[in-house]
């Protein structure tokens, strides 16, 4: 027998045993090490910020329009849990409610597909099916939703406009 014969055998029981060990401490694959999202489900108060930008000419205008969220939250798979709820405006920008879609994270990553409200003044619909990103907080026994969509809307006469829909949410 060589001396790299010999290296070998001697290697192969240490390599055994390493990887070994390492099957039982568990790796970044353990289900036990991953974090579940927060618990995000129930009523929020809203408060929208639209954001108008008409393309045409750079006018800009900024709304503030209020209402409610109600976030229903599935089983988490690993780290994610889906969502479902709807949103309703109640004030300063017309009334009107939104089926909601998407999806929470461990760390809090928030995403949603929802409409936004339509600017209390003027012919521009509000937006449709806008995807929201963001984060949920927690202070004390609140939680806080902060979420940003973006999405283009044409209004009649006045052409195509950039809508920026900020969410800041509180239950």
């Amino acid at each position: 027998m060589n001396s790299h014969s010999a290296l070998r055998l001697a290697a192969t029981p240490f390599a055994v045993a390493l990887s070994l060990g390492l099957i039982a401490c568990g790796g970044d694959d353990n289900p036990a090490s991953v974090t579940p999202p927060p618990d995000v489900a129930g009523p929020y108060f809203v408060q929208w910020t639209l954001q108008v930008l008409r393309k045409s000419d750079g006018f800009q205008k900024q709304f503030d329009c209020y209402g409610t969220m109600t976030l229903v939250q599935g089983a988490a798979t690993a780290s994610t849990s889906t969502l479902s709820g709807f949103a309703v405006v109640s004030s300063v920008c017309p009334p009107d409610s939104y089926d909601l879609n998407g999806s929470v994270s461990s760390g809090g990553a928030i995403e949603f597909n929802t409409n936004g409200p339509k600017p209390p003044e003027g012919p521009c619909p509000g937006g449709t099916n806008v995807h929201f990103t963001g984060q949920v907080t927690s202070s004390g026994s609140s939680r806080i939703v902060s979420a940003r969509g973006v999405t283009n809307v044409t209004c009649p006469q006045y052409g195509d406009h950039e809508f920026t829909y900020l969410i800041n949410a509180s239950r």
